[in-house]
């Protein structure tokens, strides 16, 4: 059995997933079918689990009970890189194929290349493992589109903010490397040479603006980060927003009350000691309306505290036009890297007003926002490394 991998289920595991909710009777009945036995509609649900769960199972039962009530592949955020190493279309698929093959060959995954005009698509379809959910959950299916297209002197890559991206991005660039007999440079979005928590925090304040053709509507939602780069003896213990000073006074076990015996030693008052108790806030988050000119945001950034990530809502500059939901942050919030981000969904504009549910948006407009908000984060970057070298 390969390593990271799961081929069974325990009994009670079975029992369990058949009992849920979300197990309709119609896929009950093919659960059964599956084994040649024909279910009632007035069956008791558990007295059936029960008696599938006392049968031998094997692999393929597990995968097909995984597939009903398993874990959902949910939407992620999105993210790119640009390769900056002069590199042909060519060269590019041929390290992309290797790239295929290596994820066949030694991650037995499903994997495939495709080529339409200047675009190169990988699509990878994985197992991910987390043994923190019950056991039919712990699998879930998973599938990884990376797209390169051709941006400049360069191309860019996008796809999925997650780690087997990372692992897919680091093998191509090793296969480039190979192909080209040049070491492969990228450029991110990331401030991660740029400690200064001002520049840093107003990377996504000036990032919401520079949308182009759109207006900011509110901020819905923002995260703070607070980098402990110190030991608490550095601390400044005058700050009374963020440390707390308590007097304590101790006394000596040995303290007793003067009784007159010239033989016993009076006590002495024992000094008064103090401690120092340390409150440290590493993160914070608000939610709510015009949260990003809050006191609260001000005075947090006031400490140091920098944003490392941010909802927003905003719209074209049109009449009529639906309000976008986006969402933008920065993975490692110490180092200001793993730039992601995504679209929400929408709010549609009909008979005068906006709808009050979010809907998502369709595949066409949502790609299209999405080169809105790149662009945007590669003019807020440009913009604060041409600021500095002035």
């Amino acid at each position: 059995m390969r390593m990271g991998s799961l081929y069974f289920a325990s009994d009670k595991a079975i029992f369990d997933a058949l009992t849920q909710r979300s197990l309709t009777s119609a896929e009950l009945r093919k659960v059964f079918l599956s084994r040649g036995i024909v279910i009632s509609n007035e069956s008791d649900k558990k007295a059936l689990a029960s008696r599938f769960s006392a049968l031998f199972h094997d692999y393929y039962d597990y995968r097909n009970l995984s597939l009903l009530v398993g874990g959902r592949d949910g939407r992620e955020k999105t993210t790119n890189v640009t390769v900056t190493t002069e590199v042909s279309k060519e060269q590019l698929t041929d390290a992309l194929t290797s790239v295929k093959e290596w994820l066949i060959d030694d991650q037995h995954e499903q994997a495939e290349v495709s080529v339409q005009g200047d675009q190169l698509k990988l699509t990878v379809k994985y197992q991910k493992l987390d043994f923190s959910q019950a056991e039919f959950r712990q699998v879930v299916e998973k599938t990884a589109e990376v797209t390169l297209e051709k941006q400049g002197g360069g191309w860019k890559i996008t796809g999925p903010m997650n780690d087997k991206f990372k692992d897919i991005t680091e093998q191509l660039y090793s296969q480039i490397e190979i192909v080209t007999d040049k070491d492969v440079g990228t450029r991110t979005i990331s401030l991660e040479a740029i400690p200064d928590a001002g520049i840093r925090t107003n990377f996504l304040r000036s990032l919401i603006r520079n949308l182009k053709d759109m207006e900011v509507v509110d901020v819905v939602d923002v995260s703070t980060f607070n980098p402990n780069d110190g030991e608490d003896d550095d601390l400044d213990l005058s700050d009374d927003a963020l440390v707390v000073e308590d007097s304590i006074e101790v006394e000596s076990e040995d303290d007793t009350e003067d009784d007159g015996d010239p033989d016993v030693e009076p006590s002495r008052p024992q000094p008064e000691a103090k401690t120092h108790k340390i409150i440290r806030i590493d993160k914070a988050s608000l939610k709510g309306k015009g949260v990003l000119e809050s006191k609260q945001v001000l005075e947090l950034e006031g400490h140091g505290f920098y944003l490392w990530k941010i909802r927003w809502k905003t719209r074209e500059k049109l009449v009529g036009s639906e309000i976008v939901l986006f969402e933008a942050q920065f993975g490692n919030q110490a180092k200001y890297c793993d730039f992601s981000y995504i679209v929400k969904g929408v709010y549609n504009y009909h008979n005068g007003k906006y709808a009050n549910s979010l809907v998502r948006a369709s595949s066409v407009v949502e790609q299209k926002l999405k080169i809105k908000l790149e662009q945007a984060a590669q003019k807020t970057l440009d913009d604060i490394e041409r600021s500095l070298k002035k």
